[in-house]
């Protein structure tokens, strides 16, 4: 019986792997080109790896999924708690194949904990805890998972210790290559597994990644050839009539800079900051490490102080040399959810939520002012422009413009199209600039997409035919599985070989909704590893 292999990418961009190919530093991947089908492929949005990996796993919009971020807010818009699989609303792909008896390995998909499955899984970033391995028997069976790292230390890149920060990547992805050829032997139909790892580097060099200057960035450069070599050790593995799809959740870009959106809409008289509670918004668990590296405590300083600086631009210089000088005085503001109409939750939602009071209790905007808010939004957002004149956003739509479902409400009221500007949540507390001009990597709207075996045609595909939602469908027509009905995503005729297709055309079934149950949750110890990442800033 065949078998289907799906290696994630995370962040990977044709504009990269491009570059990359041509320098000979991926020569698994340009053979693997020559004998397959690819394309760009459009992600979710935002272009994140939460709501884009789930879209993958499900086939559906986040309009119905309700993933919209790493975090959602946990019955007030003060209080958020990271995602974890009960907040899935619709079944995924493995727990469909469950059902029906087929084996799947799952290994660093994102949004995996806790396990929908029995079957074998390594969580990721959003694990509680230290235990990534499921059944944790398995580290019996294969003690090399006894040390399996999900993430590299985070504490290296906030010390700006960049070199040493990159290596230890490269680390965590040669251990997770080491699980992967633990776990080939297990019995499997589905063996999906995602590097993070192109996502990390990406993150740090891609400006000089894309432009070709590797001698600058060399274990970034190093982690794309690791990548390459994962996926030459599965090529080789591949038995006739397998299937093997490449995929990543987004692209990148390089951008001009970091605009802070709260910042900017505290500007606009939207938004008041929490003087009461400075701190860095919350993200990913890892991210912690790195704030407390750069000292980025939240020192329970009187409230009128802290505005009355944060307000004057002598004062906040001040602040500085007195902070410089060993004085403790925070970096970071919240939003104060009661006492603004709208802020963006964190970066990665890439949208701006109006603080409703019929949603939240902790809302200030009443019925009967949001369309007036909204409005008030989206006329300061149409006249907004970087220092040199140029757009911030590609464009700004509505929730209902771009989900479908009964989820849709749970997303940001407005959704934000990156463009050349990265978008961090916080509120500096010493610095009053919303755009801070510097050169850095930021997710795109299309990844990669790669189909090899004897249900693809071959070529390159012009433009970005594919979405995030259609890998789903692939996985079940790959496997000679019906197709669960009602599915978001398509199998499209472009990407298949037509002999096989007239040979194998695709059935439909339908699929019991899944039945999720909430259980107990850490969500500060899991946010903690998540912001050292450095995810949201």
């Amino acid at each position: 019986m065949s078998r289907l292999v799906v290696l994630g990418l995370d962040g990977a961009t044709w504009d990269l792997l491009d570059v990359l190919v041509a320098a000979g530093k991926m020569p698994n991947l340009e053979a693997l080109c020559a004998r397959s089908v690819h394309s760009r492929m459009r992600s979710a949005h935002p272009p994140v790896t939460a709501p884009a990996w789930v879209s993958v796993a499900t086939g559906v919009n986040p309009g119905r999924h309700g993933c919209f971020d790493f975090n959602r807010p946990d019955g007030a818009l003060g209080r958020l708690r990271p995602l974890q699989t009960w907040d899935i609303g619709e079944k995924t792909f493995y727990e469909v194949l469950e059902e029906r008896g087929r084996g799947v390995v799952l290994i660093n998909l994102p949004c995996t904990y806790p396990p929908l499955t029995k079957h074998v899984t390594l969580t990721s970033l959003l694990t509680q805890g230290d235990n990534a391995v499921f059944p944790e028997s398995l580290k019996e069976k294969h003690p090399l998972l006894r040390d399996y790292r999900i993430f590299p230390d985070a504490g290296l890149r906030a010390r700006g210790e960049s070199e040493a920060y990159l290596r230890d990547i490269r680390h965590v992805e040669t251990h997770r290559f080491d699980a992967i050829r633990c776990l080939w032997d297990e019995p499997w139909d589905v063996f999906f597994a995602v590097l993070s790892g192109t996502d990390w580097v990406s993150h740090e060099a891609f400006p000089d990644l894309v432009e070709g200057r590797f001698e600058r960035c060399p274990q970034a450069a190093g982690m794309f050839e690791d990548a390459d070599r994962v996926l030459g050790w599965v090529a080789e593995r591949l038995a006739p009539g397998d299937h093997l799809l490449l995929v990543s959740d987004h692209g990148f870009t390089t951008a001009q800079g970091i605009f802070y959106l709260n910042e900017w809409l505290q500007e606009r008289g939207f938004l008041e900051p929490d003087y009461a509670r400075p701190a860095f918004p919350v993200s990913h668990r890892m991210e912690e490490a790195a704030q407390k590296a750069m000292g980025s405590g939240a020192p329970r300083l009187p409230a009128p102080i802290l505005r009355a600086v944060h307000r004057n631009a002598g004062a906040r210089f001040a602040a500085k040399v007195f902070r410089k000088l060993g004085g403790t005085w925070p970096l970071f503001f919240r939003p104060d959810a009661g006492r603004s109409r709208a802020s963006t939750l964190t970066a990665e939602c890439h949208g701006i939520t109006v603080h409703e009071e019929a949603v939240f209790p902790d809302g200030s905007v009443p019925p009967a002012r949001l369309s007036e808010t909204l409005h008030a939004l989206e006329e300061a957002l149409a006249g907004l422009r970087d220092p040199d004149g140029g757009p911030v956003f590609a464009d700004v739509k509505r929730r209902e413009e771009v989900y479908s479902g009964p989820r849709t409400r749970e997303a940001a009221h407005l959704l934000l199209g990156p463009d050349r500007w990265g978008v961090s949540a916080a509120i500096k507390a010493l610095q009053n600039i919303p755009f801070i001009p510097h050169r850095t990597g930021i997710h795109s709207s299309e990844g990669i997409f790669l189909g090899f075996g004897p249900a693809f045609a071959s070529g390159r595909l012009a433009g970005a035919p594919v979405s995030v939602l259609d890998v789903a469908p692939l996985i079940f027509h790959c496997m000679g599985e019906a197709l669960p009905e009602g599915l978001d995503g398509v199998l499209l005729p472009a990407l298949l070989d037509p002999g096989h297709f007239a040979v194998h055309p695709p059935a439909f079934a339908p699929v019991t909704p899944p039945d999720r149950t909430r259980a107990d949750l850490d969500a500060e110890a899991v946010q903690e590893r998540l912001r050292g990442l450095g995810y949201m800033g």
